[in-house]
């Protein structure tokens, strides 16, 4: 007689939803043909994920010290550009911890120019560093205002998980 499945604890599930989770995102990402079309579907699978109004992937201008958008949702073409030890985005760069950052202007860190700039009221942010495959520091994934509730550690590990392929995707593109 066949042993009876047994019922997967939640903590097994949501680790289950995110390996199926990230094996689409592989399949969608290797289904484009252009790095910016990679990195988008990359931004845009995580802010669906975790539930954010938008997402940027910040990658590091070594020539500058600036962190600068590749991949930027809501903002039309325009690029943006912060010095990499700077606002949230810089001290997760700097220092390689993702941050939840529940109340953006409360936060010392956060930068408000960029709102100031588009007129974009940043209310969240969720920001998880992205790492080389020789562990350097590329960039980050930031997340901003998330739709419903508030932004928690789960999303964090989920965002970290996605960098991941943000990495592969860069690497990929070298070897090119």
């Amino acid at each position: 007689m066949a042993a009876k499945p047994t019922a997967l604890k939640p903590d097994e599930r949501r680790q289950l939803e995110h390996m199926n989770l990230l094996m689409r995102v592989a399949r969608d990402v290797a289904a484009h043909d252009t790095l910016d079309q990679m990195l988008h579907a990359v931004v845009t699978a995580s802010a669906e994920q975790t539930r954010a109004e938008r997402g940027t992937l910040f990658l590091n201008d070594d020539q500058t010290g600036e962190l600068y958008s590749r991949v930027a949702q809501g903002t039309g073409f325009r690029e943006i550009r912060i010095l990499n030890n700077t606002g949230i985005a810089g001290d997760v760069f700097q220092t390689g911890r993702g941050a939840v950052v529940l109340d953006a202007y409360s936060d010392p860190r956060f930068n408000r120019a960029i709102d100031q700039e588009t007129g974009f009221v940043t209310r969240s942010i969720l920001c998880a560093p992205v790492r080389g495959v020789k562990g350097g520091m590329l960039g980050v994934l930031q997340m901003v205002n998330k739709t419903d509730g508030a932004f928690d550690e789960a999303d964090l590990h989920l965002l970290e998980a996605m960098t991941t392929h943000v990495a592969m995707t860069l690497r990929g593109a070298q070897q090119l």
